[in-house]
C-alpha cells in the first residue's frame, strides 16, 4: 500500500512523527509548509480570528515566553524528550505551500496513496482528504475528552494528568471529531514540563500511529469508533492566555507532575 505523511513543517514534533510512519514500506513525506505571510496581513487574520483584544493578548503572551525563557527551556526540553530524528533515506521527501494549495492536492494525486497520514497542519479539506481512501490524523490529546488546541496542556491545567496522551481517529474536517481507533495514555517522568509533556505526548502517539497503520496497511479488520462529542470538551487556540500559564507553570513548580508520577509508580509500580 501506498502510504502520505501529510505534515505542516520540519519543525521537530512534526519530524519525529513522520520519521517514525517512514519506517513503514513505501512511505512519502509531503511537507505542506504554511503560506508566509506579510507582517500586517498576519495581524489582520489574527484579529479576524480571534478579536483584536485576544489577538493582543496572545501577542503579549509570547513576546512574555521568549522574554522570560520559558519558550527556550521548553523547546530544549522538546528536543530532549524527542532527539534530532532524521527522514530514512529510502523515504521520498516532497515539499509544498498550503495544505489546501492545487499544488498540494496535485502532488497528492499523482502519489495516489491508500492511506493519508495527517499530523500539525491546519485544517484539511474534504478536498484533500478524499483524495486517499483512508485519511488518518494523529491528536496529541486524548479524544473525546480534550478536543481540539493545545490538548497536552489543558489536562495540566485541569489537573487530569491521566488524561495526558494521543489519539488517533479519522481526519475529517471537523476539528478531532472523526472517529477514533486508538487512544493512548503518555508516560511521563518526575521532573518533565510543559515541552517534556508535549514530547511524551508525540512519542506515544508516533507508537501509536504506526501501529494503526500498520493494521490497516496488513488489511486487518481495524474499528473505529464514533466519538460522543457530549463528552468532554473542545478547547480552542484564544483560551490558553497568561492566567493559564500561570497557573501550570505554579502547578508544576509545586510538584504536580512529580508527585502524579510517584503516586501512578506506587499504585502500578510495573508501569515504569
Amino acid at each position: 500500500m501506498r502510504i502520505v505523511v501529510l505534515i505542516g513543517s520540519e519543525e521537530l514534533q512534526h519530524r519525529f512523527v513522520a520519521s517514525s510512519l517512514a519506517e513503514l514500506d513505501n512511505v512519502s513525506i509531503v511537507i505542506a509548509r504554511h503560506p508566509r505571510l506579510a507582517l500586517l496581513k498576519r495581524i489582520k487574520g489574527a484579529r479576524k480570528r480571534f478579536g483584536l483584544a485576544v489577538a493582543i493578548s496572545r501577542v503579549l503572551l509570547k513576546l512574555a515566553l521568549r522574554v522570560s525563557g520559558e519558550f527556550s527551556r521548553r523547546q530544549a526540553d522538546l528536543a530532549r524528550v524527542l532527539g534530532d530524528p532524521q527522514f530514512p533515506e529510502n523515504a521520498k521527501v516532497y515539499k509544498t505551500v498550503g495544505v489546501n494549495s492545487a499544488e498540494t492536492q496535485s502532488l497528492l494525486r499523482k502519489i495516489s496513496p491508500d492511506i493519508l497520514c495527517v499530523y500539525g497542519t491546519y485544517i484539511v479539506s474534504d478536498a484533500t482528504l478524499s483524495i486517499a481512501p483512508v485519511a488518518l490524523n494523529l491528536h496529541t490529546g486524548m479524544s473525546p475528552r480534550y478536543r481540539g488546541a493545545d490538548c497536552d496542556f489543558w489536562p495540566l491545567y485541569n489537573r487530569e494528568l491521566n488524561w495526558i496522551g494521543a489519539t488517533v481517529h479519522t481526519c475529517t474536517s471537523d476539528i478531532d471529531g472523526g472517529s477514533i481507533y486508538r487512544t493512548e495514555p503518555a508516560i511521563l517522568e518526575p521532573s518533565d514540563e510543559v515541552g517534556a509533556v508535549f514530547g511524551r505526548c508525540v512519542i506515544i502517539g508516533s507508537a501509536l500511529y504506526k501501529a494503526v497503520v500498520q493494521d490497516l496497511a496488513s488489511l486487518r479488520e481495524v474499528k473505529a469508533i464514533p466519538q460522543d462529542l457530549s463528552v468532554g470538551r473542545e478547547y480552542r487556540v484564544a483560551m490558553r492566555g497568561w492566567l493559564a500559564e500561570i497557573r501550570v507553570i505554579r502547578s508544576i513548580s509545586r510538584g504536580l507532575i512529580r508527585d502524579y508520577v510517584r503516586n501512578d509508580q506506587s499504585l502500578h509500580p510495573g508501569a515504569a
